[in-house]
């Protein structure tokens, strides 16, 4: 298991940022080659024991990124909102926490990873790990960008 992070500001309010970052339907427009099959609701339907699919395919190759919402309370006041997501596929392994904290009139979004993609490991698994963080830092980007 090989974890990595994200931070990013944003211009915009904590709760804005949250409603964008954790709107599944969006996912599918971010996210290349990647297409949310199951569950892909809006940032304020989530509920803890969700359980969403993202498909992943080049062609007919393909996987299953099988998620399911273990925690989730949106940011109120100054109050940060904290979603953690279980990843429990055959390819993909893991658990993500996302946090939105109100920030210099803005907010912050925190993405915490741990990653296990397969059974690679060692230099090929932080060679994915690391790839995997720069799809999830563009992700986020356009989903703030909106």
């Amino acid at each position: 298991m090989h974890r990595f992070g994200i931070a990013l500001e944003s211009p915009l309010l904590a709760t804005a940022a949250w409603d964008r970052v954790l709107d599944l339907r969006a996912h599918s427009r971010v996210a290349p080659l990647t297409r949310i099959t199951v569950g892909a609701v809006a940032a304020r339907e989530l509920r803890a024991g969700h359980r969403f699919v993202a498909h992943t395919a080049l062609g007919a190759v393909g996987f299953d990124d099988v998620m399911t919402v273990a925690e989730v309370s949106p940011p109120e006041g100054s109050v940060p909102g904290r979603a953690r997501i279980v990843k429990s596929g055959r390819v993909i392994r893991g658990e993500v926490v996302i946090t939105v904290s109100a920030h210099d009139g803005g907010s912050i979004v925190r993405w915490e990873q741990d990653f296990a993609l397969g059974r690679l490991g060692g230099p090929l698994g932080r060679l994915a790990a690391r790839a995997a963080r720069l799809a999830y830092r563009r992700a986020l980007r356009r989903l703030l960008a909106g």
